[in-house]
């Protein structure tokens, strides 16, 4: 079974929000005001006697305007809720559902950058 990782994450993420900085796990001080992170959040168990496995992910989207944040978030959440059999790297996604109906707002940062968290669960298979 092919693993997901941050960085096949991040290439999915570029492509529904081009020109945005996208890093993984965590924002650094060399950031711009305005990029993401994503992080692998585990998941549920896989299937014991199948190649079925459900790994999830978080996308933290900040930026200087609280409607640019939103605006990406929204972007993101719209591309990948509901899609279906596609591939993300080398692992093919069978569906991915978002785990909130909504982008949820977490307040400033230290910064007074607004940030924006979507979350997914994906059903993956050979």
């Amino acid at each position: 079974m092919a693993l997901l990782t941050v960085a096949d994450i991040n290439a999915t993420i570029r492509l529904i929000v081009p020109g945005f900085t996208v890093v993984g796990n965590d924002f650094t001080t060399a950031n711009p005001d305005d990029c993401a992170y994503t992080r692998i959040t585990g998941g549920p168990p896989p299937k014991e006697w199948s190649s079925v496995a459900y790994p999830s992910f978080q996308v933290v989207i900040r930026a200087k305007s609280s409607a640019t944040a939103e605006t990406k978030a929204n972007a993101i959440f719209e591309a990948l809720h509901g899609k279906a059999e596609f591939i993300i790297g080398t692992t093919r996604v069978v569906k991915c559902l978002a785990d909130q109906s909504a982008p949820w707002y977490l307040g400033p940062d230290a910064n007074n950058r607004a940030l924006y968290s979507v979350n997914f669960t994906l059903t993956t298979s050979l």
